[in-house]
């Protein structure tokens, strides 16, 4: 149902769209219409850009090139932003049906860029129409908040087609940072296959998650893999994934349900409120999925090789929005592995230790945690490729040092000090090691420089 807003924002769009007759069967010809709008950070002037994903479907089949091209409206209070882009659609191939869901229905082109247009699915039927399009528009220049309204409204460019079926060419909700609608892998694990050597199924979780106003929508998820460089698309079981909201999560989360996905009447996954790190490290309440599984069989992985999965829309389905994070994963046949070895030098509260805050996972956050050190002192971190026993200072060396930091930072108050960042995704560093271990100084230590010592610690990157 409509709110007050939208319908008076719906009355708004209808008295700027010049009236069209429809067929007297009441068939639609075209129709342009949004399918949902995210707004994230930027790096313009204002910091923040929308992103609205729409499209155009075509309802019959022509020899006219038709000019759709459509102006992008964003209204927030008094202020307008509106980006043009240009349409244009051949649909010369014949009606879509069933028989024909997912095949070519004609030819065109955004901005300049060409586009083949599919029978996609739409409901229980198939209809013509692009690939959803992506497009950001600046957010109007000024201050805003939770009070404020963001209006975004589809309206045909001078000289293109006039619209004929205005109801879907809008949306509107109270702005908030940020808004937006993200596919995420949670986890991939590799699960030998019994007596076939080097082969492994791949059971990959992920979820769905939204925290914008959205009309039911499609949500299938391809998962992508690329192996060694050669890429294979692995598509959901049936189409469309028909996402029926029935409620948006306020500030508390209780765990209700808020949305369904279902195809061809099955449950896909139930959607309630929980929390969740949304595409900027942010935890808020959000409307998200269980968990969603998909299992890539038998995949051959020797060691050195390496598995890239990512998630992307399947052609119709609403659009991810692009720098999000959590959309891809890296594999490989070495595990991620955090090895202590080695004996450290005591100091004043003994022997400090160094371990992994975390298995250093490709992709995934990470670093190393000293622990039992002299609070105030500035530690000297050793790094290198190859692990030694070299005696020094009463103590031992443990890495045959590439690197020697001097850390300007101090050991905290309770002893400990951590270093942690993102690992890279980068499938060359599959099956890496680093050496590390440091040392400060430290009145209650022996020798020379009065060095307390920590252990040794072997990272291994991988999965």
């Amino acid at each position: 149902m409509f709110s007050i807003r939208r319908i008076a924002l719906l009355f708004v769009v209808a008295c700027t769209v010049a009236p069209v007759a429809l067929a007297e069967d009441g068939f639609v010809p075209w129709n342009r219409l949004v399918q949902g709008a995210g707004v994230g950070p930027t790096s313009g002037p204002n910091g923040l850009e929308i992103k609205v994903a729409w499209t155009v479907e075509v309802g019959e089949p022509t020899s006219t090139l038709l000019d759709l091209s459509t102006d992008i409206q964003v209204r927030i209070g008094n202020t307008v932003a509106t980006k043009s882009v240009k349409v244009f659609a051949d649909p010369g191939s014949g009606f879509c049906s069933g028989s024909n869901c997912g095949a070519s229905c004609g030819t065109g082109s955004v901005d300049g860029q060409n586009m083949t247009l599919l029978c996609l699915p739409d409901g229980a039927d198939c209809i013509c129409k692009f690939p959803s399009i992506t497009t950001s528009v600046p957010v109007p220049p000024g201050g805003y908040g939770p009070s404020d309204t963001i209006q975004v409204i589809l309206l045909p460019s001078a000289g293109a087609k006039p619209e004929v079926y205005p109801n879907d060419d809008l949306t509107a909700e109270p702005f908030k940072l940020p808004i937006f609608w993200d596919r995420s892998i949670r986890s991939a694990v590799l699960k030998p296959v019994l007596g076939v050597p080097d082969t492994y199924d791949v059971e990959v979780e992920y979820q769905v998650a939204y925290n914008t106003s959205m009309p039911p929508q499609d949500l299938r998820t391809n998962i992508v893999m690329n192996h060694n460089g050669q890429t294979t698309v692995f598509e959901p079981w049936c189409g469309p994934w028909l996402m029926a909201p029935s409620s948006i999560c306020g500030q508390s989360c209780f765990n209700e349900t808020c949305a369904v996905i279902k195809c061809n009447g099955q449950t896909v996954a139930t959607l309630s409120c929980q929390q969740y790190e949304n595409a900027w490290g942010q935890f808020g309440c959000v409307c998200a999925s269980s968990p969603i599984s998909y299992t890539i069989p038998s995949v051959k992985l020797k060691s050195g090789d390496h598995l890239e999965l990512s998630l992307a829309a399947a052609p119709g389905a609403i659009p991810e929005l692009d720098k999000l994070a959590n959309d891809s994963l890296i594999l490989c046949s070495a595990p991620a592995l955090s090895l202590t070895y080695g004996q450290g030098k005591k100091g004043t509260f003994g022997v400090p230790t160094l371990d992994s805050s975390a298995p250093p996972v490709l992709g995934q956050v990470s670093g190393i945690q000293m622990k039992e050190a002299l609070p105030g002192a500035l530690p000297i971190l050793f790094l290198g490729v190859a692990p030694l026993n070299a005696n020094f200072d009463g103590g031992l060396l443990l890495v045959d040092p590439a690197m020697v930091l001097f850390l300007p930072v101090p050991v905290a108050a309770d002893g400990t000090m951590t270093l942690q960042g993102l690992v890279p995704a980068d499938p060359n560093f599959c099956g890496v090691s680093l050496y590390f271990q440091m040392m400060f100084q430290d009145s209650g230590a022996d020798g020379f420089y009065h060095l307390a010592m920590t252990n040794g610690l072997q990272r291994i990157f991988g999965s």
